[in-house]
């Protein structure tokens, strides 16, 4: 008899493919069709994870429309199911999978939805912690550049090629209606949670390029130059201010030799 690992490793794989060939001698169901009963427990299990990603993925459900996705969750959770057992996690990998996935490849706005529902939902999951003052800026010595800055552990970010706010804004107002193709419009969007408030806030390319590369460990300087090479005329100063003002700096630090976060 197989030792429990290997029948847990049998049963899921079993459960993903819907081939219980490997394992129909382990299963036993009394009177009734072991295999029926199997089965059962298959569906339940399929249908359990696409309700999760529902859930993650509400706009996303009502722009590919419900049994298009039901569809495209079936084949993701066949080919990526969980790894663990905290289900809050599942899923990120989803809207790169759409984007590969053959049937939504005439419409990539579907996978960047997804992206931008992803980023919401780890804005949901992560602390918020409390914001740092905006007197640390000459208490650190900010001026200097090298000095790193700690940013809300919440903030994500999301880029689309299309307007996809106005879309998801839409859906808040559970009036989502697309009566024609969507307008080309690159978004540069980053999410943000305070309190139970969610933010999403679209960003010029050269504030969007400055706030990712803070959140990523690079330094002032490192993160400014990334910024200047999108605008000539980007504001150290007053985006820096700006950044304390909306309550996304939490700290400061020293990067490493290379730049970023120890």
């Amino acid at each position: 008899m197989p030792g429990l690992h290997v029948l847990q490793d049998k049963m899921a794989a079993a459960i993903l493919s819907g081939d219980t060939g490997a394992i129909a001698d382990e299963i036993r169901a009394g009177q009734a069709y072991a295999a029926a009963r199997f089965n059962i427990f298959r569906n339940n299990t399929f249908a359990s994870l696409t309700e999760c990603l529902k859930a993650v993925f509400p706009v996303t459900v009502r722009l590919s429309d419900e049994r298009f996705f039901a569809y495209a969750a079936h084949e993701f959770i066949a080919k990526r199911p969980p790894r663990e057992a905290r289900l809050s996690s599942y899923g990120g990998e989803f809207w790169k999978f759409l984007a590969k996935f053959e049937p939504c490849r005439d419409f990539p706005v579907i996978a960047e939805m997804a992206a931008l529902e992803w980023a919401i939902a780890g804005t949901l999951n992560e602390a918020e912690e409390a914001p740092a003052p905006i007197s640390l800026i000459r208490e650190a010595g900010i001026d200097g550049g090298r000095i790193g800055l700690c940013l809300q552990p919440n903030l994500r970010f999301a880029v689309a090629r299309w307007p996809l706010l106005g879309v998801w804004s839409d859906h808040k107002k559970e009036t989502v209606v697309i009566t024609g193709p969507l307008k080309r419009k690159v978004s540069r969007v980053a999410v943000s949670r305070r309190g139970d408030d969610i933010q999403l806030l679209e960003l010029e390319p050269s504030r969007f390029a400055f706030w990712r590369a803070l959140s990523r460990g690079l330094s002032i300087e490192a993160a400014a130059a990334r910024a200047l090479a999108r605008d000539p005329l980007f504001d150290l100063v007053r985006e820096t201010i700006a950044l304390f003002r909306s309550q996304l700096v939490i700290g400061v630090f020293t990067p490493t030799e290379k730049g970023t976060r120890p």
